[in-house]
């Protein structure tokens, strides 16, 4: 597993009589300031390599921490922003060449770049970096254009408006198995308890091996001819028995531990049955959904306070709008 934190830089000063250019502006003072919130998210998370766009904010912004960490910050040219053209253009025209950039790829201004191949020389730099870094906790300073070329590689829900709202800093957490990103998270560092757009999200399902890495198991347990749920000592709803995947397990030895945790099952046969993907508005990831078969019930002695048997799926579920896609395509995959 592999961790990059992708920082998008603190608030930069341009103007259009500034003595700088694009890559040597500073940080405002509030940028100055707000770069604290980068440091105090990184501190604990035992970060192991620290790497930045060569562009002054991108590194100022990142810089602070890696010596608090005792880390040396690698500059990575591809990592730089976007180049929109070689002329200052006021804010009312580059909001108007903005939105048509992202609606055509391919169109850019005299001595510019198109999105596409922003997010070419981007991707081509992040697949060097899991690389050369595989199994690390990876810091990037970098930059809104070409983070958001990176995230619409990957997040299904992510588009313009996200692009043009996204603060200065904001993290981007990215888990690779390999090349294969299976999990992000999208973290506003002024508002970091910002809880998912649940109604909104986006629940799609795939063969069995298709997404080819995990964060979570759902497992479809069957018991007595019925189907067997729980209910969390803190909730009034029902679910399936489920969880994080834990560093170094299978998604069928997570399986299998969640059942056990979550039912109380003793004796049960166990199979993966099709993957899945949850998208949201704070992030995504990827999934296994099994099924078991319990013969043997033992006492529960995890978090779950009651399991019982239904039919179908429950009327008071936990997320409504998860459950019933994941159900109608195992009822599909069996009948």
């Amino acid at each position: 597993m592999t961790t990059i934190y992708y920082i998008r830089h603190a608030q930069p000063e341009r103007s259009a009589d500034s003595p700088y250019t694009d890559r040597t502006y500073p940080l405002t003072d509030k940028g100055i300031n707000d770069r604290i919130l980068v440091t105090e998210y990184l501190r604990d998370k035992n970060i192991d390599v620290v790497l930045s766009s060569p562009f002054k904010r991108a590194v100022d912004t990142v810089a602070v921490f890696a010596e608090e960490a005792g880390l040396d910050v690698e500059l990575i040219e591809d990592f730089r922003e976007r180049a929109i053209t070689d002329k200052w253009i006021g804010i009312d025209e580059f909001k108007a060449f903005a939105r048509r950039q992202w609606d055509d790829w391919d169109y850019k201004l005299p001595s510019g770049e198109c999105i596409r191949e922003v997010q070419d020389r981007n991707m081509a730099a992040l697949h060097d970096v899991l690389r050369r870094y595989e199994g690390k906790n990876i810091v990037i300073g970098g930059h809104g254009m070409a983070l958001s070329s990176i995230l619409i590689k990957y997040d299904k829900l992510f588009e313009y408006d996200q692009h043009v709202g996204m603060p200065m800093p904001f993290v981007a957490k990215m888990v690779f198995d390999g090349d294969v990103c299976y999990e992000v998270s999208k973290i506003d560092l002024f508002n970091p308890s910002k809880l998912p757009d649940w109604p909104n999200s986006l629940v799609t399902t795939h063969e069995l091996g298709e997404l080819k890495a995990y964060r979570y198991t759902v497992i479809f347990a069957r018991y007595e001819g019925k189907w067997l749920y729980c209910r969390h000592i803190q909730r009034d709803t029902f679910e399936t028995a489920g969880g994080g995947i834990e560093p170094g397990e299978t998604p069928l030895e997570g399986a299998k531990r969640e059942l056990m945790e979550e039912t109380g099952a003793i004796h049960f046969t166990i199979r993966p049955m099709f993957d899945y993907n949850v998208t949201t508005n704070t992030g995504f990831a990827h999934g296994q959904v099994f099924l078991a078969e319990i013969q043997e019930l033992g006492k529960l002695e995890y978090e779950m306070s009651e399991v019982r048997k239904f039919d179908t799926i429950p009327k008071q579920m936990r997320f409504p709008m998860i459950l019933p896609v994941l159900f109608e395509r195992m009822k599909n995959l069996l009948y």
